[in-house]
């Protein structure tokens, strides 16, 4: 055998390998499928925003926002977007908000909404929605609210004019109150 025959069929020998092992090397794959379920379930949120004419929520555009009315006498300057009713024995502080409540997956084109205290309210002060005096139980404050909306509710602190210990409420000390609405679908 010459040197080039022997070359040749060396480079006949390597080439057969470069093409089976290039060959061998193809990219594997395998198939599968995954099945997807889902159950469309129906539902209400609902958050609460600032008022234009009231007082700036914190945390607005979320279910859980603070309303702060500041310090609040019978007589000196209120903050922003507080209105205050002097009576005989009391006097009003008040401030609009608003509920926005969105539907999904339901038939009812409007919803009720009640209102509670989640504790009793501090001696001397009485909480109402829209005119609505609140407790410990759960009050209807409207019962055919439209969805997709800011509806503007008035938020009103009555406070007793008595001293404290008298039946008012403590002076200089932060007194607070916690709100729990419940929007239901009609």
């Amino acid at each position: 055998m010459t040197y080039l025959s022997c070359f040749r069929t060396r480079l006949i020998q390597l080439l057969l390998l470069v093409t089976v092992a290039t060959v061998g090397a193809v990219a594997q794959s395998t198939t599968g499928t995954l099945n997807v379920e889902l159950e469309n379930g129906s539902g209400l949120i609902m958050v609460f925003n600032s008022d234009a004419s009231g007082v700036t929520l914190g945390n607005p555009g979320t279910s859980a926002a603070t309303l702060a009315f500041g310090t609040v006498s019978e007589y000196g300057s209120l903050g922003t977007g507080v209105t205050r009713t002097i009576g005989t024995s009391s006097f009003t502080v008040s401030t609009p908000f608003d509920v926005n409540v969105e539907e999904s997956g339901t038939t009812s084109s409007t919803y009720s909404l009640a209102a509670a205290l989640s504790a009793t309210a501090p001696t001397g002060i009485t909480i109402e929605v829209d005119s609505v005096t609140l407790s410990t139980t759960s009050q209807t404050v409207s019962t055919t609210s439209s969805y997709g909306g800011n509806i503007a509710h008035t938020l009103s602190a009555v406070v007793s004019t008595s001293a404290s210990g008298a039946g008012g409420p403590t002076t200089g000390t932060q007194l607070t109150s916690t709100i729990n609405f419940t929007a239901t679908a009609n």
